[in-house]
């Protein structure tokens, strides 16, 4: 685990205002059932929006920016490893649905929540 702790510790990630206001609108697309849970990885410009189903016995829908990819693909692999700040949105087929954005600094995730417009 050190290992991950100097990798994740030297990623910089571009833009993290722009993952903090996905991260929040991903938040509230789960808490509104707007948002379709399908396991699997879907691909944008600059970050992938990945869905798993059975991490920690719940669905977590992660926001991963392109540049933090490669690290996140090497930690997925084991399934009891906890990969970050995530926050409970919801529930689907009677599991949590978490949302967690890789690679953002958990105070900045916690802001983009409490700044967001009912």
């Amino acid at each position: 685990m050190e290992f991950w702790k100097n990798e994740l510790s030297e990623l910089n990630v571009k833009n993290k205002a722009k993952y903090q206001k996905l991260f929040s609108q991903l938040v509230s697309r789960v808490q509104n059932n707007r948002f379709s849970v399908n396991p699997g990885i879907k691909e944008f410009k600059e970050h992938y929006v990945i869905t798993e189903e059975n991490r920690l016995n719940s669905y977590f829908v992660h926001i991963v920016p392109k540049e933090a990819f490669y690290i996140f693909k090497e930690m997925i692999k084991q399934p009891d490893i906890f990969l970050g700040f995530s926050v409970l949105a919801g529930k689907y087929n009677d599991k949590d649905i978490r949302v967690s954005c890789f690679g953002v600094q958990c105070n900045l995730l916690g802001k983009s929540l409490t700044k967001r417009k009912p």
